[in-house]
């Protein structure tokens, strides 16, 4: 019996398609561990950029794509003229840098407060015509302390007197002196008109036609004075 006739299959337009299918199976199977590999990356590449671009609901910390940058704080020359009015005038202590920040306003609140303003804490033409024309804001005042009083002028010492005459010392004793050298005597010298001393003045006095009072009296030291020749000190 006549073997029948190989039977060849028409090849159609799907043959390239075919003949890829056929190419990566046959690499498959020789490379399998390698193909396995790149398999596995693709797929890895594919869940990260579907989770970075799909599945993140906020800002990611490392975003894939650069983000602009937040714009910077916009200065004022009006907030710089009102810091460097408020700085003049004592109001303000902080930087001449245009920002409106937290201490700018707590200047600016100040100072309206000072001038019966509506405190607002903004930066207007208002403030800054009115820190211009105003005085310098006044220091507070210390609280009050003990006052130190001056120190106390010492007093001199009235010298020590005696007897009814209220003679100093030192001069009686020069009295004792002149009675004893004129012979009126015993007498003492110790600047005290005790009963020696009298007795010496009450015989000086009748000498002279005096008064006897036993006492140093001013007629007493005179006529005293002009006999002796010297003063009574």
């Amino acid at each position: 019996m006549p073997k029948a006739a190989p039977r060849y299959r028409d090849f159609d337009d799907d043959e390239p398609a075919s003949g890829a299918v056929s190419g990566a199976l046959a690499v498959l199977r020789r490379r399998p561990i390698d193909t396995l590999a790149a398999a596995l990356a693709v797929a890895c590449t594919v869940m990260t950029l579907v989770n970075a671009l799909v599945l993140q609901q906020g800002r990611h910390p490392s975003p894939f794509f650069g983000e602009a940058a937040p714009p910077a704080p916009l200065r004022s020359e009006l907030v710089s003229q009102i810091q460097s009015a408020l700085a003049d005038i004592g109001y303000y202590d902080g930087a001449v840098d245009g920002l409106m920040g937290a201490r700018t306003a707590a200047a600016i609140r100040s100072f309206e407060q000072a001038q019966r303003l509506d405190p607002t804490g903004q930066a207007s033409d208002r403030v800054l015509a009115a820190a211009l024309v105003a005085p310098k804001r006044k220091a507070e005042a210390a609280p009050a302390g003990p006052v130190a009083l001056p120190p106390a002028t010492p007093v001199a010492a009235a010298p020590a007197t005696t007897g009814s005459t209220g003679i100093p010392v030192p001069k009686l004793m020069a009295v004792q002196r002149a009675l004893a050298k004129l012979g009126y005597g015993p007498v003492t010298i110790d600047g005290k008109l005790g009963a020696e001393t009298r007795a010496a003045l009450q015989s000086f006095e009748r000498d002279r036609k005096m008064p006897e009072t036993g006492e140093p009296t001013p007629p007493v030291l005179r006529s005293l004075q002009a006999m002796t020749g010297t003063p009574l000190q």
